[in-house]
């Protein structure tokens, strides 16, 4: 009762967007249990859209690998936008060796701003459901399913993935604050107008974002995502990062 009171009185959606996403929340939740039944996208291609610079260890590490083995099974097509790095010709001849399906890759460079990054990836695909995933992540099996089982019309997806503790031991928790990844059509994104490139430091560009999906009457379904993890890596916070909330 105590969690179901927080959620009602006490969500940020609350603060930040107003009462009236509490309407939001239940219509989102009501054409979700119903999508469970009727499967709309059920043969919808999955694009994957990744922003990068120099995070290449990582990505071809950990992403592109439990992406690729999964791609055709799971009807996953790729779309990648690097901001000029070092190595983007390594990037791209990995991901040529070992994609299976469709995939576009373009490398411009320029200042990384993941919010840019993550705008230019999402236009680039070649579809309408798109699912906006870090390169330092390990996606779970059955990644297409779950995308295409939670994203509808009037929600969108914020799994809670779980992030690395110490780059030295095999330790996780889940990260209930983070928002970063999301599945989304580009129809809601152009609702919403997508990123705010106004952010050009890391933070704060996700919640924008998430309150955003609110303001257009489109829940942010958020659930716990098990095999969904974020790799330990250096802070990218600047000094001067204020939380919002």
């Amino acid at each position: 009762m105590k969690r179901l009171a927080w959620f009602i009185f006490k969500s940020p959606q609350r603060k930040w967007v107003g009462w009236h996403s509490l309407f939001t929340d239940f219509t989102g939740s009501t054409e979700w249990l119903l999508n469970g039944l009727l499967r709309p996208n059920r043969n919808k291609t999955v694009w994957v859209c990744v922003g990068i610079k120099d995070r290449t260890e990582p990505f071809l590490t950990h992403l592109l690998p439990s992406l690729a083995a999964q791609a055709r099974e799971q009807n996953l097509a790729l779309s990648v936008w690097d901001c000029g790095s070092i190595d983007a010709s390594r990037i791209e001849s990995a991901i040529q060796q070992v994609w299976p399906t469709q995939w576009v890759f373009h490398s411009s460079p320029s200042p990384f701003a993941r919010s840019m990054a993550f705008n230019k990836a999402m236009n680039l695909a070649g579809g309408e459901l798109l699912f906006a995933c870090d390169a330092d992540m390990t996606v779970p099996d059955k990644l297409g399913e779950k995308v295409r089982r939670n994203t509808g019309q009037r929600y969108a997806w914020f799994p809670v993935c779980q992030w690395q503790l110490d780059p030295e031991k095999e330790a996780w928790k889940w990260f209930s604050a983070g928002t970063g990844l999301f599945s989304a059509t580009k129809k809601q994104l152009e609702s919403t107008g997508g990123y705010d490139e106004g952010f050009t430091e890391w933070g704060k560009e996700d919640w924008d974002l998430f309150f955003r999906f609110y303001a257009k009457g489109i829940m942010p379904l958020r659930t716990r995502c098990d095999g969904l993890y974020h790799h330990w890596h250096p802070s990218s916070k600047p000094d001067n990062f204020i939380p919002m909330f």
